[in-house]
Order: C-alpha cells, then sequence, then structure tokens
C-alpha cells in the first residue's frame, strides 16, 4: 500500500543495479555460444579443419581447436620420424613436458639419475640411440628457443634478450649445415626464421626463408615458416603481399587457419588487391573465402564470388554452413517458439509479416541459387547442398519442395544421414496437420535413434566445451521443446504436452529460453484442473501405445501428482475437491499465519507469537471448509467472514502463504485485464472474493475498530484489481480514488487502526491531502 515507499526502493534498487552493471557485465555467466538459438543444423558437417569458421554470433571463433590441432599435428611428424615405432602418448610427453636438464640428460645419455618414467619413455630410449642424437640434439635446442620465442600468458609482454636470439639463431644456421637429415634440417631453417621474426629483423627473416625454403613443402613446419615469413612481409608494410601468402598458409595448414586469419584481418589489405597476386582461380577462391568468413550479415555474395572462381572449394560448404547458422539464430528462433501463449501459437500456421519478408527476399533466393548449384553437380559434397536446401525450405514452411529435394539425397555417410534424418522428422512433423497415431508411431522410431546417438556421443560436463559432442542432445531437447510440446498444446493434449517437456528436461541441456517451461514447472503452475486430470487419467489409463508407454516413462519424479490437483482446486477456491485431494498428497506445504491479516504485500510466513502452529494445505482446506458451513447459519459472525477473506487473501500472489496455490511467484507479474479470462489469475492477481467477504465482514460488524479493519482490508483487495494504465499519472490517480477511502475517511478516522494505517498507506494519505 505505499506507493512512496515502493518508489524509494525502485531508485535505490536502480542506483545498485546500473552501479554494478560494469561488473555484472564483466563478470557475469555468458551466453552459451554453442547454444542460444533454436538449431536443427550440426555445422560439423560443414568441413574437417575449418571448425573455427562456423557461424557463433557471441565468439570470434567458434571451436578453436581444429582438426587437427599444432600439437596433433606435430606429434604426428614425430611419430613419421620414428617409422611409427613410439606411441603418440610418448612423443607428447616427451616433446611437451619434458624441461631442458631433462632432454640434456637425454642427449648426453646420463639418465641414470632421471625418474623411471623417462626412463621408460619410448621416445626418450628412441632418441639415445646413436642414430636418432640428431633428432635429439634438435628437441634440446628446440626447447632452448622457447623462452625467446614463446609469450608466457597474454596479459604480460615478452621480454626479449635480443643478443641471445642473435646467438640462438647463428647456432641454428650452424645445426641446419651440419645436419644431413632433410626433416630437420627443415626444422633448423623454422627456427631461425622464427627468431629473426620475434626478434625485430624482419627483413632477414624474408630473405632467410627465401633461402632455406626454395621449394614449396607440405610439411608443418614449412608452412609455420612460411606464415612467419607473411607476418614478416606485413610488418615491411606489405600487406597484400601478407595476406597473399597468409592465405596459402590457411588453405595448406589447417592447424594454423585461426593465427592466418587473424593475421589478415589485422592486416586489413583490400581484398581486390590480393587476388592480383593469385597464381589461379583456386587460390582466388580461398581468398574470397577468407574474406566471406568474416561477413556477420546474412549474404549470399562471398558464396558466388567463390564458386565462380572454383566450384569445387572446400571453402564453399563453410560459408554455406554459416549462412544457415545465420539463418537460424535471426529467423528460425523467431518463428518457431517455446512459448504457449496465443500469439505465438498463430505463428505454428502462419510466418508473420516481418518473418514472411525475410523467407521471401533472402531464404528463397539462396534456395534457388543453391538448387541451381547443385543441377550443375560441380560442388564437393553434393548431398550437404541437398540436405540443407531441404532445410531451408522447411524453414519457409514449403514442405512439398523441402520434401522433394530430401528425396534426391543418396549418400550414405553417417553425418549426412543423421541430418537428413532430422530434416526428414522436421517436414514429417509439420506436413501433419495434428499429430496423431500414425505420426506418433513415427516419432517413437525417431526417439529410439536419438536415444542411441546420445549414448553414442557423451555430453561435455561444462557447458563451455565445444558443440561437437551435444548436437543430438541439443537437436532432441529443439525438437521437444520447441516443436512438439507447442504443437500438442496447440491441440490440447496437454498430458502428452507435460511428458514431451518431461523428456527434454531428462535430456539435462534445459535452457528456458530454448526448452520453454519444465515439465514441473507447467504441472505445478500453468495446467488447470480439467488438464492435470487429463493427465492423471493418462498415466492410470492402461492400453497405453508403444509410444505412450515411452512418454510415460519421463513424469517428473518430484511432482506429486495428487497435490498438483489439490492445488489446481484451490486456486479457484474449490476446497471440497481440493480437501479429498490434498487426502491423497505425499507432500504438502505449510502455514503459520495463513489466517493472519497482512496491512502490507509480501510478508514472510513463518511461527511468531500467537502463531505457533504450522498448518498444512489440508488443514487449510478443513478450517475454510468449516468457515463456509458457519457462513450458511443466520446471523453470521462478523469474524468469520474475515477470518475466511484473510484465507483466501494470503493465498493470492500478495499473501504470505502464496506457495499454497503456486510453486513459483515471478516479480515480473501483475494484474492485467488478461487475468479476467482465467478464474484462477483473476483470484491469485484481482483478490475479488477476497475483497467481497472483508465487506461483508464490515456490513456484520458493529465495533468500529474491527469495521474500520475491515474496510481498509477491502480497499487493500480493490486496489489489486484497478487495471494498469499506460499514463502513470492517471494510474497512480486511480489507485488513489480507492472505492473504501470516503468511508474510513468519514466515518472511522478516530479509530486507532487508521492512525496506524495512515502511517503507512501512502494512497490513502494521498487521497486525505487531496481533499476529495
Amino acid at each position: 500500500m505505499n506507493y512512496k515507499k515502493f518508489i524509494v526502493f525502485s531508485i535505490s534498487f536502480c542506483a545498485v543495479l546500473f552501479g554494478n552493471v560494469i561488473y555484472t557485465l564483466s563478470c557475469g555467466p555468458d551466453a552459451d555460444p554453442y547454444d542460444y538459438y533454436i538449431s536443427f543444423f550440426n555445422p560439423y558437417q560443414s568441413g574437417k579443419g575449418y571448425e573455427p569458421f562456423y557461424y557463433t554470433g557471441m565468439s570470434p571463433f567458434y571451436d578453436e581447436a581444429t582438426s587437427p590441432s599444432e600439437l596433433e599435428e606435430n606429434i604426428s611428424d614425430w611419430q613419421r620420424f620414428t617409422g611409427d615405432k613410439v606411441k603418440a602418448a610418448d612423443i607428447r610427453e616427451y616433446v611437451y613436458t619434458y624441461t631442458k636438464d631433462q632432454m640434456s640428460a637425454v642427449v648426453t645419455r646420463s639418465t641414470a639419475a632421471l625418474p623411471d618414467s623417462i626412463r621408460s619413455n619410448a621416445f626418450a630410449k628412441f632418441l639415445q640411440e646413436e642414430r636418432n642424437q640428431d633428432a635429439a640434439r634438435y628437441l634440446l635446442f628446440a626447447k632452448s628457443c622457447e623462452p625467446s620465442v614463446n609469450v608466457a600468458d597474454r596479459w604480460t609482454p615478452p621480454d626479449r634478450d635480443k643478443s641471445v636470439m642473435d646467438a640462438l639463431e647463428k647456432e641454428a644456421a650452424e645445426l641446419y649445415d651440419k645436419t644431413g637429415n632433410k626433416e630437420l634440417r627443415e626444422r633448423y631453417g623454422f627456427q631461425q626464421v622464427r627468431l629473426l621474426h620475434y626478434s625485430g629483423r624482419y627483413e632477414d627473416a624474408s630473405a632467410t626463408f627465401d633461402k632455406l625454403f626454395k621449394k614449396p613443402g607440405s610439411s608443418l613446419m614449412y608452412y609455420k615458416a612460411l606464415a612467419l615469413k607473411a607476418g614478416a612481409v606485413q610488418h615491411m608494410g606489405d600487406s597484400v603481399q601478407g595476406a597473399y601468402l597468409f592465405s596459402r598458409v590457411f588453405d595448406k595448414a589447417p592447424a594454423l587457419r585461426v593465427s592466418c586469419y587473424t593475421s589478415m584481418k589485422w592486416g586489413n589489405a583490400p581484398e581486390e588487391a590480393v587476388y592480383h597476386l593469385c597464381k589461379d582461380n583456386r587460390e582466388k577462391a580461398m581468398v574470397a573465402a577468407i574474406y566471406g568468413m568474416r561477413k556477420d550479415e546474412i549474404t549470399l555474395e562471398p558464396l558466388k564470388k567463390v564458386y565462380d572462381f572454383d566450384p569445387a572449394s572446400p571453402a564453399l560448404t563453410v560459408l554455406m554452413g554459416r549462412e544457415i547458422s545465420k539463418l537460424e539464430s535471426r529467423f528460425l528462433d523467431r518463428v518457431v517458439s517455446t512459448s504457449t501463449d496465443s500469439a505465438a501459437m498463430a505463428g505454428i500456421v502462419a510466418l508473420p509479416p516481418e518473418m514472411a519478408t525475410i523467407a521471401n527476399t533472402q531464404i528463397r533466393p539462396m534456395i534457388g541459387w543453391m538448387n541451381s548449384v547443385i543441377e550443375k553437380g560441380k560442388v564437393k559434397d553434393l548431398a550437404f547442398w541437398q540436405v540443407n536446401s531441404a532445410y531451408l525450405s522447411y524453414m519457409c514452411r514449403d514442405y512439398d519442395v523441402a520434401r522433394a529435394q530430401l528425396d534426391k539425397v543418396t549418400s550414405k555417410e553417417p553425418a549426412i544421414r543423421n541430418q537428413w534424418e532430422v530434416v526428414n522428422l522436421l517436414i514429417n512433423i509439420n506436413q501433419h496437420k495434428t499429430i496423431d497415431k500414425a505420426l506418433e508411431d513415427k516419432l517413437l522410431g525417431t526417439f529410439k535413434w536419438l536415444d542411441g546417438q546420445l549414448g553414442a556421443t557423451p555430453r561435455p560436463e561444462e557447458w563451455w566445451q565445444s558443440g561437437r559432442d551435444r548436437f543430438f542432445s541439443k537437436t532432441y531437447r529443439n525438437l521437444l521443446g520447441a516443436i512438439l510440446a507447442p504443437k500438442y498444446h496447440q491441440q490440447k493434449d496437454f498430458a502428452k504436452e507435460a511428458l514431451i517437456r518431461g523428456r527434454c528436461d531428462s535430456l539435462h541441456v534445459y535452457d528456458y529460453f530454448l526448452s520453454g517451461q519444465s515439465a514441473t514447472e507447467q504441472i505445478r503452475d500453468e495446467m488447470n484442473t480439467a488438464q492435470l486430470l487429463q493427465l492423471h487419467d493418462f498415466m492410470k489409463s492402461s492400453g497405453k501405445t508403444p509410444y505412450e508407454t515411452y512418454l510415460a516413462g519421463f513424469f517428473p519424479k518430484e511432482v506429486d501428482m495428487n497435490a498438483s490437483i489439490a492445488e489446481s482446486y484451490l486456486r479457484v477456491h474449490d476446497f471440497k475437491n481440493a480437501q479429498q485431494w490434498f487426502k491423497k498428497a505425499d507432500n504438502m506445504a505449510s502455514s503459520f499465519l495463513v489466517f493472519k491479516e497482512l496491512f502490507q504485500d509480501f510478508g514472510p510466513d513463518s511461527a511468531e507469537r500467537g502463531y505457533t502452529k504450522a498448518i498444512t494445505q489440508l488443514q487449510f482446506c478443513d478450517r475454510m471448509l468449516a468457515l463456509q458451513d458457519k457462513m450458511k447459519v443466520t446471523p453470521v459472525d462478523a469474524k468469520v467472514y474475515y477470518e475466511y477473506a484473510t484465507g483466501l487473501f494470503n493465498i493470492s500472489y500478495y499473501g504470505r502463504t502464496w506457495n499454497f496455490v503456486r510453486r513459483f511467484r515471478p516479480s515480473t507479474q501483475w494484474y492485467t485485464a488478461a487475468c479476467e479470462k482465467d478464474p484462477s489469475e483473476r483470484q491469485y492477481f484481482g483478490t475479488y472474493a477476497a475483497e467481497s467477504y472483508y465487506l461483508k465482514a464490515a456490513q456484520a460488524a458493529t465495533d468500529p475498530e474491527f469495521r474500520a479493519k475491515c474496510f481498509f482490508m477491502a480497499a487493500r483487495c480493490y486496489q489489486k484489481h484497478v487495471p494498469p494504465m499506460d499514463d502513470s499519472d492517471k494510474f497512480y490517480g486511480a489507485l488513489v480514488r480507492n472505492r473504501y477511502f470516503p468511508v474510513l475517511k468519514s466515518n472511522y478516522s478516530q479509530t486507532r487502526l487508521y492512525q496506524e494505517v495512515y502511517g503507512q498507506c501512502s494512497y490513502l494519505r494521498d487521497y486525505i491531502k487531496s481533499g476529495k
């Protein structure tokens, strides 16, 4: 009732909130970069080695771990060097964990003092052989170079000793000349170029590369050295030449793509100028692809440019995958809703005008171009294009077109078949106007197929890990929460809607904005009595189909169905039926103060003097029914009406014991005109019944103090169903013009109750001060 105190609180809250906004934005949880919109597209079919360049709007790179990584490729090179006689784990341990002193002991073969783990390492044993001493010496030298060329962490600038680096570069040159092994010479050459580059001798670094790497190579060391030359050239002011060289490394060395892409972006060379250095259209296609991967807007232009240069470019599938992901995040996510309100339900049937425009101006032209590419048959991964052309047609709700394209796919490749299954399912669901038994039979097969995929691909423990292993769990969740649950809701099959949400919850990739409400929330707080009885009867019924039996297994274990049905009756003040269902319930909430009036909203419900005995929901129903019986015998004691009204008020949104009828009380909801359409919300937010009984108590009472209390509580209830207004001044004026304030002012201004609430209720004070 205290409006001014509420304003003060709001101002203080906002000051705290915005005063800490920088801290919140800096340190608060971020959206999952792999899971922030409804998606059914698996980006990992776009191409191995291009993982960082799949689309996510939440991170500069989708997945910085390329396939293979630089570490994996280096280990593979050393494994080939040993003739595949040494396991990768031993090589990894030696190269990436052993200290300089430990490597020195291996070179000098003085390993007696070393731990058994090193002496037993197969790679260490290999390097101690006479014929492999050159390799042991190289690794020791490389370890000596690390402090001069590596950065300890991103926040600490490197402290490079130029004299040490010059000495190491000269030693690398000498060892290069002395070493006869071609692979080791290449590695020493790389060390020379690297030391020169990081010491700032860019011209020498470029010249040394040209001298030592006269012929194009194919090894990781060759491309690492070429990337260093590209960086040196860029530092020397030739960003175009630098961009061209980086594009060559990007094309040939997957492990180095992120660093090359980043360096090209920093160099900011004009795209057209780089084309002039390309030797053929294949090289131009890769340059066009790299520049196309920078674009965040939905666009066909990079795809068309790359295709015109080289229809077989592997980067085409990556670029197409990016566009599909963009359309999911900016189109599909908005037309496939997890909501169950009427506006969202309408979206299941027809595209909203804004989305129809996107479909007509962006998606359908893209489909048309994709289909022309498919007809020419020049692209790699033709099945990828066919499946995803069908997927985009599904997005536009052109289901027959999508089906025709999907039927052309003959590929048996697992990734393509998996995507085919997902798109096929989406088309099947939407080609049925309702989910009938025939479709449910198909759905059961799909569910079991998805269950098998989940079993084969364990989910990561942390949400921020790569989305690679979570594709099927996310797809499954999106199918259940965004497609099937709303469709069951639309056809008023609330039992199966709740169980579909239960299966969704069981996947443990729940997100409110992607999954919609949980099954527990729906059953406990949202379903009315008729819907809950439908679910109850379904769960108890015999003769379920295999599909229904499967779904029934996902009824949320934490829900007491009897208690939920009882609470649904309680929400509409049907205490007799609520009583009967609470008698069957295993778990009930309890209250201390459900029958004590509350002069201000949202008080605590804890034991206090005079109210030390807990009252269960069942006992509450017993008492309310007893009060109803007393009201049937005239004359009715005013205190009977008052106690009954207080019980009603306290189980409303504003009362102490709101948890008797709801498990969650959001701070963002309030009374609106829409509440009038739902009997439970009308009482929960509007408190109409409580007002009527407080008024009856006032009319039956004779004591002025008690009558004043009754009228004030009626005034509190009346205030709750004043409809909100856009004009805040008019709304406040309507709250002040409470129908019961004139009665309180005229007849009860001398009571103790009036004096008490006058100091608490700013609405009453402002009414009195207005002089009306």
